[in-house]
């Protein structure tokens, strides 16, 4: 057969491969001179980095794909993360860095995979966004709703512990934090007391809780030795903890403190209704190298950002 006739017969084969599936591994036919040709392929490269923000709408970025031929973007979107996605919208051209995206409230996954004609490149990275937060905004406990857990001297805040519920309103104060000087959180010697009625509010029916940030002023008798203050949440009414988080207190006087925040769940998946004044309690527990150290909590209340 001449050779003109194979190379036609060579393209033709390639044309009709390319119309029937949508590979991610291009074929390019390359002549070179007048007797030989060669063959390479290309696979077609996702965006990169690809980036989610909100809060109302999906705010998507990315860097392009490496491949200039390129000619867009497919955007892909599922509430479950790793799968179920469900194309949006495609993107043009090439070159293109970002788009948007208005699903309502919810959370939201999305991946994005490059164009050209009928080919298509892997999924890029995922990307998820809260849309639709709110927050309560920062709720006090309610004075007689709390009580010395056991460890320690048994005790907790055993000074006016109610104080911690208004700002401003005077201390509560653990006249020294323990049975023992070892400065960890976990150390059964310490004191630990719990606190509960903040009144967040947040309906049992919300889609996702994103964030839990407790605010703790405080402040110490003195700066000496090593000092860490600690703080767990329970969605059960204090039968199960989260885990321990501390802080290392700046010096003496009352500071200002923040555990979690708007985008820490704290380990756990939380509902609406694990919020609510029967379930929901945060326990402050306190250690220190020093013996005679007096901790003084000031003021005591939880921000809960979440999605309707």
């Amino acid at each position: 057969m001449p050779r003109r006739f194979v190379v036609l017969w060579l393209v033709a084969v390639l044309v009709g491969l390319a119309a029937a599936n949508a590979p991610t591994t291009l074929a390019r036919l390359t002549g070179q001179g007048t007797s030989t040709y060669s063959m390479s392929t290309d696979t077609l490269a996702p965006p990169t980095g690809l980036a989610a923000g909100g809060p109302t709408t999906a705010a998507l970025t990315w860097t392009a794909s490496n491949d200039a031929y390129a000619a867009g973007y497919q955007v892909l979107r599922s509430t479950t993360s790793g799968s179920g996605y469900a194309l949006v919208k495609t993107v043009t051209p090439g070159s293109s860095t970002s788009t948007t995206d208005s699903p309502g409230n919810g959370v939201f996954y999305y991946v994005l995979r490059s164009t050209f004609q009928n080919w298509l490149s892997v999924n890029s990275n995922e990307a998820s966004v809260a849309l639709g937060q709110t927050s309560t905004g920062y709720k006090a406990c309610t004075a007689a709703s709390n009580a010395a857990d056991t460890g320690g001297n048994g005790d907790g805040y055993e000074v006016t512990a109610g104080n911690a519920c208004a700002d401003g309103g005077g201390n509560a104060v653990d006249s020294s934090s323990g049975t023992n000087t070892i400065a960890s959180c976990a150390n059964a010697g310490k004191d630990r007391h719990r606190w509960w009625d903040f009144g967040l509010g947040v309906p049992g029916t919300v889609a996702s809780v994103d964030g839990i940030a407790v605010r703790a002023d405080f402040g110490m008798n003195n700066n000496g030795g090593t000092t860490l203050l600690c703080a767990q949440l329970s969605w059960d009414g204090g039968t199960s903890w989260t885990a321990i988080k501390s802080i290392t207190p700046t010096g003496a006087a009352e500071t200002t403190y923040t555990f979690g925040g708007a985008a820490d769940t704290w380990g756990h998946t939380w509902t609406g209704s694990q919020l609510s004044n029967s379930n929901f309690r945060v326990r402050i527990i306190d250690a220190s190298s020093q013996s005679n150290k007096d901790f003084r909590l000031d003021y005591l209340a939880v921000n809960v950002t979440y999605t309707p």
